[in-house]
């Protein structure tokens, strides 16, 4: 999708291996946006009453145990991240369990599978929305475990996926949600890891809500076949919605009747309303036609600005509560391809990375 274009782009790394030497080379590759989440951690526990980075640090802590019993791998994978940026374990630990900037601020999801789009292909697309002073941190991030299926995702620090798709044909998109039940459990960057070494949608999906987890994404799956799945989980509750009609549009609030009362406040959630139902809405009119080109459409829509589909920053809100998003992604999980767009897509332009 060529365009104008704002110019922006996002910093690309790559490792292999094993997982301490993955870490390793993304650690140093990634060093300086290390740093700075260390920065944010320290800064966000300086604004909590009462609170000190040491008390962070042994809270968090005390949920390594879940990690290493759920996900091994992604314990190596940190600790060689640590060493590559020559920061110590425990705030590189800390910074992925408590990160500052997992507040439910947005992001808008499409899925979609081959009966609808232009091309006979499997679509997975999303919005991801937080504050701009996050944007220096993401990157693309390509991984070749030695003893799992590869994957292409946006990550944080390179170390942190938000997006993903594997070589295996998995991909893992989905959104915040401000659940009532959050308890000390394994984080959630545990399970989005995990998904993305599963070679097929059922580990993905048993994956994807481990019983152990403190609090919960809404992790949408799909496969390479068309499976679509939006896994909708609080701390102790979750329901799977299926793409019954071959596709699925979800953005910041529960749509499971089973799951409405794990809300924390609807009250809140007034701009995720608006961008469900927007999104809903556009998206049909391309059923049958679906490509690139409707998900440009669609995300860089300005309805409910400047909380809107493409979010720009608020000026009435203090630099904590802006957000815009940051990139839009469209996965192709038939071709095995990601397209990226840097910044609001309302500006910018939908680049092809290759898996």
């Amino acid at each position: 999708m060529s365009g104008e274009g704002n110019g922006k782009t996002l910093r690309e790394v790559s490792a292999s291996g094993s997982h301490y030497n993955i870490g390793v080379s993304l650690g140093k590759q990634c060093k300086d946006q290390a740093l700075r989440m260390q920065k944010m951690l320290k800064a966000s526990v300086e604004q909590m009453p009462g609170m000190t980075l040491e008390k962070v640090l042994a809270h968090t802590n005390l949920t390594l145990p879940l990690t290493k019993e759920a996900y091994p791998e992604f314990v190596e994978e940190v600790e060689g991240y640590a060493d590559g940026t020559g920061i110590g374990f425990d705030l590189v630990y800390a910074s992925l369990c408590d990160r500052p900037f997992s507040r439910g601020k947005g992001c808008t999801d499409i899925a979609v599978n081959s009966q609808w789009t232009k091309d006979d292909v499997v679509l997975a697309a999303h919005n991801e929305d937080l504050e701009p002073f996050h944007y220096p941190d993401l990157c693309i991030t390509r991984v070749t475990p030695k003893d799992e299926p590869g994957f292409i995702a946006v990550t944080y620090g390179g170390i942190y996926p938000t997006v993903g798709m594997n070589t295996a044909g998995i991909s893992l998109t989905g959104n915040a949600l401000v659940q009532n039940d959050t308890r000390l459990g394994l984080p959630k960057v545990v399970p989005v890891r995990k998904v993305l070494s599963a070679k097929g949608v059922y580990d993905a999906l048993t994956w994807s809500m481990p019983p152990s987890r403190g609090q919960s994404y809404n992790n949408i799956i799909c496969d390479q076949n068309g499976e679509i799945y939006s896994m909708e989980g609080s701390a102790t509750a979750f329901d799977a919605l299926y793409g019954h009609e071959g596709y699925l549009v979800h953005t910041n609030h529960y749509l499971s009747p089973r799951m409405w009362r794990f809300e924390d406040d609807l009250h809140t959630r007034m701009s995720s309303i608006i961008r469900y139902n927007r999104a809903s809405k556009l998206f049909k009119r391309h059923l049958g036609q679906v490509d690139l080109g409707t998900f440009k459409e669609v995300f860089s829509d300005h309805v409910g600005y400047p909380e809107s589909i493409c979010r720009h920053p608020d000026p009435r809100l203090g630099e904590q509560d802006q957000t815009m998003t940051l990139f839009s992604a469209v996965f192709d999980l038939t071709r095995k391809a990601l397209w990226v767009c840097a910044g609001n897509p309302c500006e910018g332009e939908y680049r092809k990375h290759e898996l």
